[in-house]
């Protein structure tokens, strides 16, 4: 339809995964061809609604609704989603989407946090950037109360930490490693991520290991990854582990560059993801290469750390990788999605439209892991250790690979508790953190 008067166009931005840079443009309907004026918040809803029809990967299992009863786009995509499979669309502000993925940026206190088998609230990790961090809170630290409200096993602490405004004040009691006690009053803030969580390099036995954790995976992230390549490659590292336990994804460019890092001239060139639109959008599918990369290591083989929180580009690395070197996972079979987004907003910038465009395959056709991607070696995320730690039980096993030959078998039991990241939706359960 091309129609004069109300203009909303969306305009395809990038894919998210995020991987596509282009323009795509329709307008809405005009209000005069009505009988009735229509409210214009709900012309968006309208064209959302028909451009869901043409781009979204399970456009044939949309019902028919009336777009404009109901009060925004966000009520529209709840009654249009594909439930069966798609856990993933979603639609935000498009200041927050961008914030985020083009400058690591969010508003908040900037920390993960998981409970432990024994019902405690745990800090999971928080970013070296925030004011938590230059508190001196660190992973493994209990988080017994705020406000003074006892925590309790399984407790949801959204609600209990505010709207996401600058400025918001709450007070923490934390309970440190060796028991003692401590309050920090902390206002949310605007902060920049540091996605690269830890790095060092490992003597094991006479093999060196260089240890990456990684976050995310937007457009800052190269360069930190850089800084930390840098460094493996001026050590001479012989092995890599890469832990992406917390890691709910991001730009699918960005884990190209990693992959070509680890990769190398082995893989360079290579054929590193596919992607698959729906029939009406064929001429979108592409296939994406391995970059040429200064930076790269030449791995034989790479080993992972993985949970159930690993998802979305952080399983396009391990997928990508596998058909040209044994890739492992230790910890826990993935979170699944081996789905991706285009991205589009509407002309007076107030909404990222986030829903699933595409599907994912391997240079070798491997993909629809729905349910995860299976850990090689399982063993518990031990949140009472710091990343690092040797005694740390994902990241033991994986040492003890490397030494021995041979995958250690350990329990991975699953929490009787709800966690956080759980109950996030959206653009916060991809950055996974309040």
């Amino acid at each position: 339809m091309n129609v004069p008067n109300k203009k909303l166009s969306y305009r395809l931005l990038l894919s998210l995964l995020l991987v596509l840079f282009g323009s795509l443009t329709f307008t809405a309907c005009d209000k005069q061809d009505d009988p009735e004026p229509i409210d214009e918040e709900k012309l968006i809803n309208r064209d959302f609604y028909g451009f869901m029809k043409e781009w979204y990967f399970w456009y044939e299992q949309i019902p028919e609704i009336d777009p404009l009863s109901y009060p925004s786009p966000l009520e529209v995509l709840e009654a249009i989603r594909y439930r069966p499979l798609d856990r993933w669309s979603y639609i935000t502000s498009w200041e927050a989407f961008e914030a985020y993925f083009r400058d690591s940026k969010m508003i908040g206190y900037g920390f993960g946090s998981g409970y432990d088998a024994a019902g405690n609230l745990r800090v999971l990790f928080n970013y070296n950037t925030t004011k938590m961090y230059e508190a001196g809170v660190r992973r493994s630290w209990i988080i017994e109360a705020i406000n003074g409200n006892q925590i309790t096993a399984g407790m949801n602490i959204n609600p209990m930490l505010g709207s996401n405004e600058v400025g918001v004040t709450n007070t923490f009691r934390f309970r440190k490693p060796d028991g003692s006690v401590v309050e920090h009053t902390l206002a949310k803030e605007e902060l920049v991520m540091n996605n690269v969580l830890h790095t060092e390099v490992i003597q094991a036995g006479d093999v060196k290991v260089g240890y990456l954790v990684l976050q995310g995976f937007t457009s800052p992230t190269v360069s930190e990854l850089e800084k930390a390549f840098d460094e493996f490659v001026a050590e001479n590292i012989d092995e890599l582990i890469l832990d992406m336990r917390y890691n709910g994804g991001g730009q699918t460019s960005v884990a190209n560059v990693l992959s070509s890092m680890i990769g190398g001239s082995r893989v360079s060139g290579q054929v590193f993801t596919k992607y698959m639109y729906n029939d009406k959008q064929v001429e979108s599918n592409r296939i994406d290469t391995f970059m040429v990369v200064s930076r790269k290591l030449n791995l034989d083989r790479l080993l992972t750390i993985g949970t159930r929180s690993t998802a979305s580009a952080s399983e396009m690395v391990i997928n990508g990788l596998r058909p040209y070197m044994p890739v492992y996972i230790f910890g826990n079979t993935t979170y699944g999605k081996p789905m991706g987004a285009n991205v589009f907003k509407d002309d007076e910038d107030r909404y990222a439209f986030v829903p699933i465009t595409f599907k994912t395959a391997n240079a070798s056709g491997e993909g629809d892991f729905f349910d995860g991607i299976p850990a090689d070696a399982p063993a518990p995320d031990d949140i009472t250790r710091m990343f690092g730690d040797l005694e740390e039980t994902s990241l033991k096993a994986a040492l003890h690979f490397i030494e021995t030959g041979s995958l250690p078998d350990m329990p991975v039991v699953k929490s009787v508790y709800i966690q956080p990241r759980d109950r996030m939706t959206g653009l916060q359960k991809i950055i996974g953190a309040f």
